[in-house]
């Protein structure tokens, strides 16, 4: 059936050909009203979409400004933690050369005391007047010096030997003329 139908045309139809179009016009009223509703629950389903797609960009911007903000946090953090350790190797620099400094001092003083050392290695044997006693007084001193005793001292060990055999040469020395 023709899709336009003039008014001339109804004037003039006869009953069979008015039923037959208003059978084709509601068969039209139906197929459109289903495209309508189909048409809507396109644009609902859309919507609903839209609107899905909308809270998810809204969550990633979210997450996007809490990531920002932590990464901004973290940045604030790692540059004090430079801060500090900067600071801490500044001071472990002024403490080494502290230490460098104090030690020097120290061989220093260590070079003065090993000059008196050979001095107190006389004294030592300040009294000995026999062999028997130097040797004796030489044994009591290497029972306390004696690197392998819990206070032993090697370099006191080699000072009281060479100041023991110095006196060692003398008494023999003296009993030989």
């Amino acid at each position: 059936m023709e899709k336009f139908i003039s008014e001339e045309r109804i004037d003039v139809a006869s009953e069979e050909e008015l039923l037959e179009m208003k059978l084709w016009i509601y068969k039209e009223s139906q197929r459109l009203e289903q495209e309508q509703a189909m048409v809507d629950k396109k644009i609902a389903e859309i919507e609903k979409e839209v609107g899905n797609f909308r809270i998810g960009i809204q969550r990633e911007r979210s997450k996007l400004e809490h990531d920002k903000q932590k990464l901004k946090d973290e940045q604030a953090l790692f540059d004090q933690q430079i801060e500090i350790l900067k600071d801490g190797f500044e001071k472990l620099n002024a403490d080494k050369k502290l230490i460098e400094r104090e030690w020097k001092k120290l061989e220093q003083e260590k070079g003065y005391i090993r000059d008196d050392e050979y001095h107190r290695a006389e004294i030592f044997f300040v009294g000995v007047n026999s062999l028997l006693a130097l040797k004796k007084r030489y044994r009591d001193l290497m029972k306390i010096y004696h690197p392998d005793n819990l206070m032993g001292d090697h370099e006191m060990c080699d000072l009281i030997n060479q100041e023991y055999n110095v006196l060692l040469r003398q008494f023999d020395a003296y009993m030989k003329a």
